[in-house]
């Protein structure tokens, strides 16, 4: 064998070697991340003892996010959690620690009261998404929240939504109420320069349509078509 073959064998080799430690490398990176964003995910998970619909008891893991104080008042509000199963992709992003986490429920703590924090749904079977504190907000400066708005997901939670429920409570997470019937989604929102209303740009029915509700009462006020959607 000449020495060019020899030459050429050993460098054939070396390359060879030389890929096999930049794929073990490459590998153990993606191990250790993985690794160390399932750590990161579940801080902040602890067991909790929920009713179930029959009376019964069950035990669910949640995660409590973090305090978000309630523009204008002294109330916190934690986002609480779920996991959902590996490989079912929601339609809708709404967690704050990866999209297999999802929003199921809101918690509203006053400090220095003597009262138990206020939860807004007894369960944990909904998907909360857009999340928002409502509030006349100019040249990008947020003024106190006039109330919460939120969107609910409609379906089993194992595609995309089927129609979202936009939905509102007051600032301190009382007087819950949905914005009529559920729709196939909010495409914007605002509020008007007196803080009394809230507009929805909604896809509903095959058409686009702005609605308009008190903030006071929560109550529909005023519904204007915009346009019929051409759907094949």
């Amino acid at each position: 064998m000449s020495e060019q073959n020899q030459f050429f064998r050993w460098l054939y080799r070396l390359l060879a070697l030389g890929g096999l430690g930049l794929l073990l490398v490459i590998a153990y990176a993606i191990i250790a991340g993985e690794l160390s964003s399932r750590r990161w995910q579940h801080r902040n998970t602890v067991a909790v003892q929920q009713p179930t619909a029959d009376g019964q008891k069950k035990v669910e893991e949640l995660r409590f996010g973090d305090l978000e104080l309630i523009r204008g008042s002294a109330i916190r509000m934690i986002k609480v959690e779920s996991e959902v199963d590996r490989g079912k992709r929601l339609g809708l992003s709404s967690g704050g620690y990866g999209w297999n986490f999802r929003t199921r429920n809101l918690v509203f703590v006053q400090p220095g009261s003597s009262s138990p924090a206020r939860w807004l749904f007894k369960g944990d079977g909904q998907y909360l998404s857009d999340i928002d504190q409502l509030c006349i907000c100019r040249d990008g400066v947020k003024s106190p929240a006039l109330a919460l708005y939120f969107e609910i997901a409609q379906g089993d939670g194992s595609g995309r939504p089927e129609g979202v429920s936009p939905a509102v409570t007051h600032a301190d997470g009382s007087g819950y109420a949905t914005l009529g019937k559920p729709v196939a989604r909010v495409l914007d929102k605002d509020v008007s320069e007196d803080g009394k209303t809230l507009g929805l740009l909604v896809e509903d029915q095959g058409k686009l349509v702005y609605r308009q509700f008190s903030l006071e009462t929560f109550a529909p006020l005023q519904e204007q078509l915009v346009t019929q959607l051409q759907r094949e």
